[in-house]
């Protein structure tokens, strides 16, 4: 079974309820969940949740390690398999589209990029969007065409590829195969809910210490450059050097949280083989017997057109 939603949809409780009742284990499929020293900013399952139910891929890597998905993808094949072969039954959750990818399905991940080619990359993607998709349209127009240029890191992971002669591959992301039959689950909120439901949870992530526990990822010695793609991380460095008004950090979160589930939500409408969970306004573990019933071979709700 794989859960699939935008941020703070509720697919991680749901997930949990799945795995409590089915006697399962969960795959996080979230590059920022496997730091340890996010767990605020990351939403990271917490010490009862995993103590409840084994969850992989959570808190592997120190803040200085890079998260890759070809890494993870070893990683959650390994915990899938051994689940199975252990008669439990894995749950594989995320919203990042590219790692759950990773988990349930066989990609062929290109070799590493030089260093200095990736930070090229990333830096011409940070500073010059138009000329990073207009270096990334000269080298490989079809990754050009397909990359989400609302994102500079897919727009930087891109030209990376490019710039090294790779391919990125872009079209196996929307292959509904999978390496082991699995049930893919899209788990939805009605849009105003999901918003009401993040600004919720930016302020319980405030509440929680997010400013300084990102202070402190900031300020770690040798911070890999994918930790602190992490939601949160670039707002607070903005608010220490005076260029974003404290105040504001609520707001700005709030927004750029959006944006994110607008392009979950994008990957869930081009992923074949999904079925719809519509959660409504109810807590997510409300959802667990719809979940059973689709587990059981039940259809699914009517795919949303707006989001």
């Amino acid at each position: 079974m794989a859960l699939a939603g935008p941020t703070a949809s509720g697919k991680s409780a749901l997930a949990l309820a799945a795995a409590r009742a089915l006697g399962g284990e969960i795959v996080v499929a979230d590059p920022f969940q496997r730091y340890r020293g996010l767990e605020i900013a990351a939403d990271a399952p917490r010490p009862g949740e995993r103590a409840a139910v084994p969850h992989h891929g959570a808190g592997d890597l120190d803040l200085t390690e890079r998260s890759t998905a070809a890494g993870f993808a070893a990683l959650a094949h390994a915990a899938v398999d051994a689940a199975l072969a252990a008669g439990r039954t894995p749950v594989v959750s995320g919203g990042t589209g590219l790692y759950l990818r990773a988990a349930v399905a066989d990609l062929d991940f290109p070799p590493e990029a030089d260093p200095g080619v990736r930070a090229w990359a990333e830096d011409l993607a940070a500073a010059d969007p138009p000329a990073a998709l207009a270096e990334l349209r000269a080298r490989d127009p079809a990754a050009a065409d397909r990359v989400d240029r609302a994102n500079p890191r897919r727009v930087a992971r891109a030209l990376e590829l490019a710039a090294a002669g790779g391919a990125g591959g872009g079209d196996r992301l929307w292959s509904g195969s999978t390496r082991r039959p699995t049930l893919l689950v899209a788990v939805v909120r009605p849009r105003e809910v999901l918003d009401a439901r993040i600004a919720a949870r930016v302020r319980r992530e405030l509440d929680e210490g997010l400013v300084d526990e990102l202070a402190r990822a900031l300020d770690t010695p040798g911070v890999s450059r994918e930790a602190l793609q992490v939601i949160g991380a670039r707002e607070v460095a903005a608010v220490r050097a005076g260029a974003l008004d404290p105040a504001e950090l609520p707001d700005r979160l709030a927004a750029r949280t959006r944006r994110l589930a607008r392009r979950q939500l994008t990957w869930l409408r081009k992923t074949p083989g999904l079925v719809t969970l519509d959660l409504g306004d109810a807590p997510a573990e409300e959802a667990l017997p719809r979940l059973l019933a689709l587990w059981e071979g039940g259809p699914g709700d009517p795919v949303p057109s707006g989001g």
